[in-house]
């Protein structure tokens, strides 16, 4: 079986709706007689999202493109961007808002920008710092949200 876009779309769709069908079973409600309770679409929807995802994988389609992995420039950015994203979402809680979140617009800031000389690497850090500055205010102070302060 060789990779196709629509092979790896569908074992993409497949492997949402397996994560989306086994998060149903940590759904906590009241129970009432004779229904089915808030899992019932969810369930529905992600056996549905199964079985399109499976359907795509083995269809075999005419004019499907071969699937290539090869980096460009642009391709680096994205994973780069990504990797520093996922990063961010790890130590959120960890580190917390303030610290996570500045480090992660400075970096990105600056990974972003073409020219990497010293001048970047000021506006890149006074960037991360007024943008974190500025939501902090706004939804801690302004929204009364709670914001992780993070474990250290």
């Amino acid at each position: 079986m060789n990779l196709t876009q629509e092979r790896v779309m569908g074992m993409v769709i497949a492997g949402l709706g397996l994560l989306m069908f086994l998060n149903t079973f940590t759904m906590s409600f009241m129970m009432l007689a004779d229904d089915p309770g808030p899992r019932l679409l969810p369930r529905v929807v992600s056996i549905a999202l199964i079985l399109c995802g499976i359907g795509l994988a083995f269809y075999k389609s005419e004019g499907a493109k071969q699937l290539t992995f090869r980096l460009n420039e642009n391709s680096k950015r994205m994973v780069i961007s990504f990797l520093a994203l996922l990063a961010y979402a790890l130590l959120f809680n960890i580190i917390g808002y303030i610290i996570s979140t500045f480090v992660f617009l400075s970096f990105l800031t600056w990974y972003l920008t073409k020219e990497k000389d010293k001048a970047t690497i000021w506006k890149s850090l006074i960037n991360g710092f007024v943008v974190t500055a500025i939501i902090y205010v706004v939804f801690s102070q302004l929204l009364n949200v709670i914001l992780p302060a993070g474990l250290l």
